[in-house]
């Protein structure tokens, strides 16, 4: 199971802060076509306009949109505009 935690803008697209991801592992990529697939958002999502971290590692650091994802990781996706 892969934890999902969502913050600013893209909490309130998806309506929840903190989704399940039942698989053993994925990516980067993978996690983004899921959100885009099963929220009906509309927008396709620019990585360019979400911080994204991976155990609090930022996802850049660790192969970017192919960055490795396993059961028990933290994602984390934050909009770069957001409110306070």
């Amino acid at each position: 199971m892969i934890d999902i935690n969502l913050h600013g803008g893209i909490k309130k697209m998806v309506g929840s802060s903190n989704l399940k991801l039942d698989e053993e592992s994925s990516n980067i990529q993978k996690i983004i076509l899921y959100l885009e697939n099963n929220y009906c958002l509309n927008n396709k999502i620019n990585e360019n306009d979400f911080l994204i971290a991976i155990n609090g590692i930022e996802y850049s650091l660790l192969g970017g949109s192919d960055a490795k994802v396993s059961s028990g990781d933290v994602v984390t996706i934050l909009s770069v505009v957001h409110g306070g």
